[in-house]
Order: C-alpha cells, then structure tokens, then sequence
C-alpha cells in the first residue's frame, strides 16, 4: 500500500464549524457545496456529516453541527437557514432599545420552534455521528461540552435533547436568554469560550474511547498525525461591525452597546473574533497539512444578527482548488 493510501486510511476525520450567528448561512453553503462536490466525485449519495468521525460546533456552528450530526444532509441544513434566519433575526421581532438595556434582544420563540420542528425529540443518544457541542455555564463560568457516547462517562447525559443543547450553545449574550435542559441549568452561548472550535475537537478526538460509527473509519486516534480537519468560519471580516475608533478610551457604554444600525455588541464581537483566529492558528500548527481552514473573506462588515445579506453571504460559498485537493487527497 503506497503511501498516499495508508494516509487515507489513517485519518480520523474532524470538522470543525465556528460561531457567527447568523453568518452560520455561508458556513452551510460551504458545506452543501462540500457535499455535492463528494457525492459526485464518488457517485455516492451520502449527507455530508456521515463522512466524518467528529462534528465540533460553536453556536450557530454547533446547530450545523447537530444537523449533521443527526444525519441530515448539508442541503437541509441550508434550507433551514434560508428559511428561518429572516424570521428568528427580523427588526420587527427586536425589542426597542430601551427593552433591550434590560433583557436580550431577541424572544427565543421562534428560534425554538424552528429547533423543535426541525430536530423533534431526538437526544444525544439518537445521533448517527460523533459529535461535541460547545456552551458555558453562567453558575461557575466554566465550559460545558455536550458529547455524545465517544467517552464512557458521557453515557449518563446522553438522553438531553438535541434541541436543548442547540439552544444552549446559541443562547449569545445579549440577543437570547441562557437555556436549561435535562441536565444543565442556564447554559449560553459557547462563544464565550471557544468561538473556533477546532482546538477542543482535536483534543476530544485523542481521547476517544470507542470506535467511530463511520463504516471503515480507522481505530481510535492516538497521535495528531492520525487526524484530518476541516475547519469552518462564518466569514472572515474585512471589517468589524463597529466603530474602532470609539473604543479607543471607550467606557463601559461604548464596550456593550451600540447605538448606530447594523451594528453589534463591540465587547462580543472581539473577544469571539480575536480567540478565532487565535485557535486557527493553533490548530494549523498542531495539523500541518492534515488541516484545512475554509474562512472566506466578507466584502462588506455584518452584525452577528444583520440577516438582511443572506443572499451575499451565499455568493461567498464556492469551493476553490485549495479546498478540492484536500478532499481529494483526504476523501476519495
């Protein structure tokens, strides 16, 4: 076996799908195209998520996650958002600014009720794939990591509804309120911690425990050269949501609130910002060619809950030659 194959062989294959709110809408059309590009390269009809081993998400990235995980196809997942997000994020369902200094932006009504339409009853336990989900609990500030059975001492949390910890993971401060579930009492949004999750999935992968549920995966991975990841941005900015010139010797005002349209919380924005790239970097150095990061640049700045340039954020999705060769080279 040359050695091309036995690479195939080996990899223990992760995706990564980072945080961005409503940005989630280019994250899923990356994929869609991931997935149309695989199934007609190996004339197989197979979703996207069942390609891989491991599905790490952050908040909206951890809803993708979920979906995949569940074996629902990159197509549907697109559709959801196309469907939902001018919904859930519509100016006409924000409070009013004075509202809004008191409680989040957002009712998650709407949110929920797409969850639960689109998910129903399924738990952690029902998941066809592999899957870590990233939130924080607000009770002591730590991370709480939503795992299915891929370690033993998951099994006693695995019947925590799917829709309870897409909530959790997307409850973003200031626009949702946190979220409790069976387990788990006001949880949010896992961007405070780990935005690009890519880190926490290449940890999590060298603790596994049991076998991978993809059919013909390699045995459970025991050094970084055994792993493979894909790792998904919402778009990377070509400017932030807000004025910086502002927070120059800003106040605590300026830091947690804007005033101006389309604008978001500078304080968020930041800190999920800055520890994304941060944790591109670390995972790009630990991988070296096992890893891919598909990131495209915006060409306009976009508020975590601007849902009125769906249509652009699309346009960003097409796959390049960078992102073939390594699914060529990884996948087929």
């Amino acid at each position: 076996m040359n050695e091309e194959l036995k690479s195939k062989k080996k990899s223990f294959r992760l995706l990564s799908l980072d945080g961005g709110g409503v940005r989630g809408l280019l994250s899923a059309q990356v994929l869609a195209n991931i997935e149309d590009y695989l199934n007609g390269r190996t004339g197989e009809a197979m979703p996207l998520g069942r390609r891989f081993d491991l599905l790490v998400g952050t908040s909206t990235g951890g809803l993708i996650a979920l979906a995949l995980a569940a074996g629902k196809p990159a197509s549907a997942v697109l559709a959801f958002y196309e469907t939902h997000i001018p919904k859930i994020f519509s100016p006409n369902r924000a409070h009013w600014l004075g509202s809004w200094l008191a409680r989040p932006k957002y009712d998650v009504e709407e949110l929920q009720a797409a969850l639960e339409s689109f998910f129903g009853d399924l738990t952690l336990q029902d998941l066809v794939v592999d899957a870590c989900v990233v939130s924080v609990a607000l009770q002591n500030a730590k991370p709480r990591l939503y795992k299915t059975g891929y370690l033993k001492r998951n099994a006693g949390r695995l019947g925590e509804k799917v829709v309870d910890v897409a909530l959790a993971t997307s409850a973003a401060p200031t626009f949702f309120p946190a979220h409790s579930g069976r387990f788990s009492t006001d949880i949010a949004d896992g961007g405070l911690c780990a935005n690009n999750p890519s880190v926490v999935g290449i940890v999590e992968a060298l603790q596994f425990e049991e076998a991978s549920k993809r059919p013909g995966a390699p045995s459970t991975p025991q050094k970084l050269e055994e792993l493979s990841m894909i790792s998904v941005g919402t778009g990377e900015p070509c400017a932030m949501p807000y004025d910086h010139r502002r927070l120059r010797a800003a106040g605590l005002r300026r830091w947690i609130l804007s005033l101006r349209p389309k604008q978001s919380v500078p304080l968020f924005e930041v800190a999920v910002e800055s520890q994304s790239v941060l944790a591109h970097f670390q995972a790009a150095f630990m991988l070296k060619e096992g890893y891919l990061r598909i990131n495209p640049k915006l060409t306009f700045p976009m508020a975590l809950d601007d849902a009125s340039r769906l249509g652009e954020l699309r346009n960003l999705g097409d796959l390049d030659k960078i992102t073939e060769d390594f699914l060529a080279k990884h996948f087929l």
